[in-house]
């Protein structure tokens, strides 16, 4: 069906470009096109060409938004001829309602041939995808009477762009894993200030996007908010710091409007001058969810009910990750104080089978197939992980990693077996690194022997719990104390820090938020935290969990700090 779309599609854009007579309704009607050429295109659409090229059409209302903030502002007086490209044009969706926001706008100063003039002077668009640049001229065609001959055929980030006013629209999601060897080196060449490693194409588009500008000009993108907080995305945070001014961010915060993307967003608003140096940051709360259009107009008429704003110096945000937070609250975090807990402790992932049904089993199925008892060891998840405790499990790892000898392991050898076909197309086998019978990454046994801290990679709160001798999982983490600090500190003491509500709004502020309540408790900032020196009365506090064991502790560290009660109603705000 999508290549018959294709077809009329082909058609009907070949018939407007030639002055033919066509009948664009009698499409509408044949495909059930109710408001927009590209709903059906994208409907059509298999969602694995969705997830090779990035696209992911931008929902109406977030469109409406963006256009009508830029459009507003604009003093058509004082410039007719204002230059305004999508990068990344897709459907039109942007392009259609800048057409028909200008047209409006222009039409109240008194303007003739307004359609016309908009088409040719005002709008412009660019996409690699041949049929997104037919129906966006569609589209246009209908709505002015005029064929556009600005949207082009053509990647964006390659090809000489031309300067504009404003840059719109919802850049390409794709990591480095997608793109070819020989496109990605071009890119890596090309845009090496921003773009490297495992950075996002997006940051591409961003540069690009700033570079071509005029001085004072505007760029507003639908963008992944992991440019804010990710490592690899170091290179864009200076860029933008370096080349103008943020005039507003809309951080999503966890809420995914865009379906299928698996992204999360932010709309970030950039003006290429050297004015005012605050930032406008707009947070998205939780009731926002499912509201749609009313969470954009309440932003737009300066309400509060789906959202919190603060302003926000951009001299505040460190290349390394930007943290949004009032005045207040960066009062808070700068009373903590301490010593780094990576100077202390050492943090590692859990294991990595390749394949778990081969070597995770229940304990009743270890014994009835009689598996060799001291390969076998006790396996927990994430979801095995609470605040300051472990719970039991019945499920086993096989850690085949130990066995010198397949003859003296059958049992264990035999169980691993029924998958061999999917073991041996594992990596690090194809390479000769492991046997197939080994686990991918069986990570050194010492991390998993003894007492240590673990810690979900993704949780909605903090989850710090004591273990010894478990085996675990690479969606846990663990945190060991360096043999020196023994005798200094101990892990009942940094469980209990770790737990507070004091060192749960100090991760939160500086992790990456997900979807669904979801933050992203990455060692890199978790061993980045300071921590006080030993007190006793914390760990007194572990080693006898109550009720309020976590408020206990909050109150001992508040007096450390010199946290006051307000300031500690602010820490609450921002735990589970």
């Amino acid at each position: 069906m999508i290549e018959e779309f294709k077809q009329d599609i082909k058609s009907l854009y070949e018939s407007i470009i030639n002055f033919k007579d066509i009948d664009i309704e009698e499409f509408k009607q044949k495909w059930n096109v109710k408001n927009y050429i590209a709903d059906v295109y994208q409907m059509l659409s298999k969602k694995e060409l969705k997830k090779e090229t990035g696209s992911f059409y931008t929902p109406i209302e977030i469109v409406e938004f963006m256009v009508d903030k830029i459009i507003e502002e604009i003093d058509f007086n004082k410039n007719l001829y204002l230059k305004i490209v999508d990068p990344s044009c897709g459907g039109g969706y942007f392009l259609i309602r800048i057409f028909e926001k200008l047209k409006e706008k222009i039409k109240s100063i008194g303007n003739e041939n307004i359609e016309e003039q908009i088409i040719k002077n005002n709008i412009y668009g660019y996409d690699i995808d041949e049929y997104a640049v037919m129906i966006t001229t569609i589209e246009l065609y209908e709505r002015s009477g005029h064929i556009p001959k600005n949207i082009i055929l053509g990647d964006f980030l390659t090809s000489d762009i031309e300067k504009f006013d404003i840059v719109i629209g919802n850049p390409p999601y794709m990591g480095h894993k997608l793109l070819t060897g020989e496109y990605r080196s071009k890119l890596y060449e090309m845009y090496n200030e921003v773009f490297s490693d495992k950075a996002d194409l997006s940051y591409c588009f961003i540069k690009k996007s700033i570079d071509i500008l005029n001085e004072g000009g505007r760029l507003i993108f639908i963008t992944s908010r992991y440019m804010l907080e990710a490592l690899n995305a170091e290179g864009i945070r200076r860029y933008i710091k370096n080349k103008g001014r943020i005039k507003s961010i809309v951080d999503f915060y966890g809420i995914r409007l865009i379906k299928g993307a698996g992204v999360d967003n932010i709309i970030i608003d950039f003006i290429k001058d050297d004015k005012d140096k605050d930032i406008e940051y707009i947070r998205l709360l939780e009731k926002a969810k499912g509201k749609g259009k009313k969470v954009f107009q309440d932003i737009g008429y300066g309400k509060s009910e789906f959202v919190r704003k603060i302003s926000v110096n951009i001299n505040s945000l460190e290349d390394r990750g930007w943290i949004f937070l009032s005045n207040k609250e960066r009062e808070v975090l700068n009373k903590i104080k301490g010593v780094y807990l990576s100077d202390i402790c050492e943090s590692f992932q859990g294991i990595i089978t390749g394949c778990d049904k081969a070597f995770v089993l229940k304990k009743n199925s270890a014994k009835e197939l009689d598996i060799e008892e001291n390969l076998l060891k006790p396996w927990i998840k994430s979801s095995n992980i609470e605040k300051f405790n472990v719970l039991p499990t019945d499920d086993f790892l096989i850690y085949s990693d130990i066995i010198d000898d397949v003859d003296k392991y059958k049992k264990a050898v035999n169980f691993i077996e029924r998958f061999k076909n999917a073991l041996e197309n594992r990596r690090e086998c194809r390479k000769g690194v492991r046997k197939w019978y080994e686990l991918q990454w069986g990570r050194e046994e010492e991390i998993f022997k003894g007492e240590k801290i673990v810690f979900p990679y993704k949780s909605s709160s903090n989850r710090f719990a004591i273990d010894c001798g478990s085996y675990f999982s690479a969606d846990v983490y663990v945190i060991k104390i360096r043999d020196m600090f023994l005798k200094t500190t101990s892990y009942k003491y940094i469980c209990g820090i770790l737990n507070s509500s004091i060192y749960e709004f100090y991760i939160k502020s500086m992790a990456k938020k997900l979807g669904d309540d979801m933050y992203e408790y990455y060692p890199n900032k978790i061993m980045s935290i300071k921590i006080p020196q030993y007190i006793k009365k914390i760990e007194d506090e572990v080693n006898n969990v109550k009720e309020d064991t976590i408020y206990r502790i909050d109150m001992i560290l508040c007096k450390i700090f010199g946290i006051t009660e307000d300031e500690y109603e602010i820490i609450r705000s921002w735990c589970s």
